[in-house]
């Protein structure tokens, strides 16, 4: 008999892993935003949060939460940023890192589908990819 319940995730989810240690980066700051206009470019905040003990954040938008895919003023696509604030979490360590935080910017086609961005960080490289 399981003790798991399931919680229903937002669309846009994302996980952060220490490559250098092996281990989940916890209590990283995300920040996700949008950029809904091509004519004056500002970032608009849609939530700021913290990967929690296993390095994930399924917080960063509710499950209800609706996807714009483009602008109804121009037409254009909407465009989506995470910022993860990586240099408390390398102090904490005791350790410099070459980036103070990486950013990810990505777009998004099909409203339907779930949007997985794993980042592996290290302090002097990370990397991404769309995950499932």
């Amino acid at each position: 008999m399981s003790n798991t319940t399931t919680q229903k995730r937002g669309p846009i989810t994302c996980h952060v892993l220490d490559s250098s240690r092996g281990i989940p980066g916890k209590n990283i700051e995300v920040l996700l935003e949008c950029q809904q206009s091509n004519i004056d470019k500002d970032w608009i905040t849609i939530n700021k949060t913290k990967t929690n003990e296993d390095g994930r954040c399924s917080d960063l938008v509710s499950p209800d939460y609706k996807i714009p895919l483009t602008n109804s003023e121009d037409d254009s696509k909407v465009i989506y940023r995470l910022t993860f604030f990586t240099t408390p979490y390398f102090k904490s360590f005791g350790q410099e890192s070459f980036y103070p935080f990486v950013q990810i910017v990505f777009q998004i086609k099909d409203p339907t589908q779930h949007y997985h961005v794993p980042l592996l960080i290290a302090p002097f490289s990370y990397t991404t990819y769309r995950g499932s």
